[in-house]
């Protein structure tokens, strides 16, 4: 799979990890393991990024998990956290807990105008977040769908100065029926900004099937509930990995 990578991800309630099925918080499932040992198995098996998803702080628009992500960046591991991100003192607040790269999700809506100047601030440590419904663009912990497309923020996006992009199919997220491939190829040749794939993944399968799309820019894919449930083991998500830098 060259280049590409399958990023482990932790999605987090009352400090617990947790997933949704398509953002509904009424509709999640809760698991017995510990962040900070997930983060150290993923770790001994070589894999040295996670995908935090601070779920408490996507519903209120204000960090909450920082103490859960401060323990988890004591592992060693890199971390790229969203959820709940909407000022640039949130963005500080995240990289002094020790996350090493932030996602920006709701606010690349709602703070427009601000997201030239935290891009020059935080240089090479911000990601864009674009969640989608139908295409369009969903923000606040995916609780309010916009009419705005999203192939169009994207295109935003890239000419503000954005350089990587974590693309989400909210139908597809937390199903385990497989990725949206046609929205993800529409995504990427839209763009010239690595697209990270999120949302359905089921099996490695679906992993290699998303991996296949590199030449269009495709560089990774965001694994989470196929490996709690069994579906993806530790060791084939590892194989899935090459270490490196994501942003």
């Amino acid at each position: 799979m060259g280049n590409f990578k399958a990023i482990p991800a932790i999605d987090l309630m009352d400090g617990r990890c947790v997933r949704l099925v398509q953002g509904d918080y009424d509709r999640s499932t809760k698991y017995p393991q510990e962040p900070v040992e997930l983060a150290r198995l993923f770790l001994d098996a070589g894999l040295d990024w996670l995908h935090v998803v601070d779920l408490d702080g996507a519903r209120t628009g204000k960090p909450i998990a920082l103490a859960t992500v401060k323990a988890l960046a004591t592992t060693g591991i890199g971390i790229e956290l969203g959820g709940g991100i909407r000022t640039s003192d949130h963005i500080q607040q995240a990289l002094n807990s020790g996350a090493t790269n932030v996602i920006l999700g709701s606010s690349l809506m709602s703070n427009r105008d601000d997201l030239p100047r935290w891009l020059d601030r935080f240089p090479g440590q911000l990601v864009a977040g674009v969640d989608a419904r139908k295409d369009r663009v969903a923000v606040h912990g995916w609780q309010e769908t916009t009419t705005v497309p999203a192939l169009d923020l994207i295109t935003r996006l890239e000419d503000i100065g954005f350089r990587r992009v974590i693309y989400t199919d909210i139908a597809t997220d937390g199903t385990l029926a497989g990725p949206n491939l046609e929205g993800l190829r529409a995504v990427s040749r839209s763009t010239r900004m690595d697209v990270t794939a999120s949302g359905g993944i089921g099996s490695v399968a679906d992993i290699r099937a998303v991996a296949d799309l590199a030449g269009l820019g495709v560089t990774g894919v965001i694994v989470g509930k196929a490996f709690y449930d069994g579906r993806i083991s530790l060791e084939e998500l590892a194989t899935c990995l090459s270490g490196g830098q994501m942003v």
